[in-house]
């Protein structure tokens, strides 16, 4: 993915282009088929998704689906902020291609970027509410 397309991906969208094409240089984009499963809830954290196309499905446990995820969206990263594993079970809807980031270059990129951090704030937040007023 080339820094101008990876612009319209929130996250990455308040970098510099140059501190964008520092970030995409380790990425790799990932293909999902309908259906399957891209992170399982408790399994280790390797990476950060952000999504280029398609869209998935998030499931929490005995909850079933608690939220969809589509272009521009992100997922992955509780899990290497904290440092733990997965809290959801993610699943294409459709064919999805995806950004990774390893978690070694989340990281690095957070605290060499923190303007990252905001957009990021606003996706959790985001979810939370979403999550509030669906249970609700």
């Amino acid at each position: 993915m080339d820094s101008k397309s990876a612009a319209s991906i929130p996250l990455l969208a308040v970098l510099t282009p140059r501190a964008r094409e520092q970030v995409l240089r380790n990425a790799r984009e990932q293909q999902y088929a309908p259906g399957e499963i891209v992170v399982r809830e408790g399994a280790p954290a390797t990476h950060l998704y952000m999504i280029v196309s398609g869209t998935a499905r998030v499931e929490i446990g005995q909850q079933g689906a608690v939220g969809r995820l589509g272009p521009g969206e992100f997922f992955g990263e509780l899990a290497l902020i904290e440092e733990h594993g997965r809290t959801a079970t993610v699943i294409a809807d459709t064919e999805l291609t995806t950004l990774l980031i390893s978690a070694w270059e989340f990281r690095a990129s957070l605290e060499e970027h923190p303007e990252m951090a905001v957009p990021m704030l606003h996706a959790i937040i985001g979810r939370l509410h979403r999550r509030e007023h669906h249970q609700g």
